[in-house]
């Protein structure tokens, strides 16, 4: 009959239209129970779709957000090199191995030398800067002391006053203000440096 929705063309209309507006007009009209109930269904199911598609793009999108923030600019100098061993970072020709646990200025001079390498050699005020963003709020020991009232790096030859060293202390490390230094019984974790030609470690 006319205007009755009925076999083929009640459930192709019924699986058509979806929105709350085609909903509402076919209550007003009564059709039969089980078209009524399939719309519904599918009302649902679609706004349930949606719901779950808008949470997982928010989650998607926290991610890469959090991914950006905890990995370093892609064009930071620093990176891993082939002439490196593993887990040492290369910077300007020299690697270097950031230490995880705390030990005293000369214990960390002695744990870099069994890596074949020193305490890390700061070569400029542009680089100690590098440093100082890198490591944050966490002090790192490096291979400056003080004999005589002068400064010396580990192996022996005279600081140039490259950059600015502040406190008292005998020995240096690098903190989120720069160069600083303390006594050298203190516990901090510590960074060793060594050329970039040396053939990486098996």
């Amino acid at each position: 009959m006319p205007g009755e929705i009925t076999g083929e063309q009640g459930n192709s209309e019924c699986r058509v239209n979806l929105t709350p507006e085609v909903k509402t007009e076919y209550s007003a009209r009564r059709p039969d129970a089980k078209c009524g109930r399939e719309i519904y269904d599918k009302y649902i199911t679609v706004k349930n779709i949606t719901i779950v598609a808008v949470i997982l793009i928010i989650v998607l999108i926290s991610v890469i957000i959090s991914l950006a923030v905890r990995h370093p600019p892609s064009h930071s100098p620093a990176s891993r090199s082939v002439a490196c061993p593993d887990s040492w970072i290369g910077y300007r020709g020299k690697c270097f191995y950031m230490s995880k646990d705390e030990r005293n200025w000369s214990l960390s001079l002695t744990t870099c030398s069994s890596f074949n390498a020193s305490l890390a050699v700061i070569d400029s005020q542009e680089e100690l800067e590098f440093w100082r963003i890198f490591f944050q709020h966490i002090h790192y020991w490096f291979g400056l002391s003080k004999e005589d009232n002068i400064w010396k790096w580990s192996n022996g030859t005279n600081f140039k006053n490259q950059f600015s060293m502040r406190a008292e202390g005998f020995c240096a490390y690098v903190d989120e203000k720069g160069a600083s230094s303390t006594i050298c019984a203190v516990e901090k974790h510590f960074f060793c440096s060594r050329p970039e030609s040396c053939r990486k470690s098996r």
